[in-house]
């Protein structure tokens, strides 16, 4: 039983010395084979998105990262548009949950903001 847990100590001690070094390689890497196919990131001219009830929890805080980090990516003014709708702790506000499953635009947002 001790040779298990040294055996595993071990790992988990390599494991997490070799993060910093293995983690930049790979994001060089990928970065690499992204140019290598051509591809390119998917950016819009406008500024928007839909906001999928799908992607907060019970208590409409943003439960997916990854849909976040894309909604961000898609267009610059994106994370003005999040900042307005979200709390610090990515908690969609009360008076936007109107704009559950729908689209989130300046226009929308202004729309709201007026009532």
């Amino acid at each position: 039983m001790l040779t298990i847990g040294g055996i595993y100590y071990v790992y988990k001690y390599i494991d997490s010395g070799s993060k910093p070094v293995t983690e930049p390689l790979g994001n060089w890497l990928a970065k690499l084979q992204f140019k290598a196919n051509g591809s390119h990131d998917i950016e819009r001219e406008w500024a928007g998105f839909f906001l999928d009830r799908s992607k907060l929890d019970f208590s409409y805080r943003v439960k997916d990262e990854l849909w976040l980090e894309a909604i961000l990516k898609l267009n610059p003014q994106n994370q003005a548009l999040v900042d307005t709708i979200f709390d610090t702790d990515m908690r969609l506000r009360p008076e936007y949950q109107v704009l559950l499953d729908a689209e989130v635009s300046p226009q929308t947002i202004a729309t709201v903001q007026a009532r």
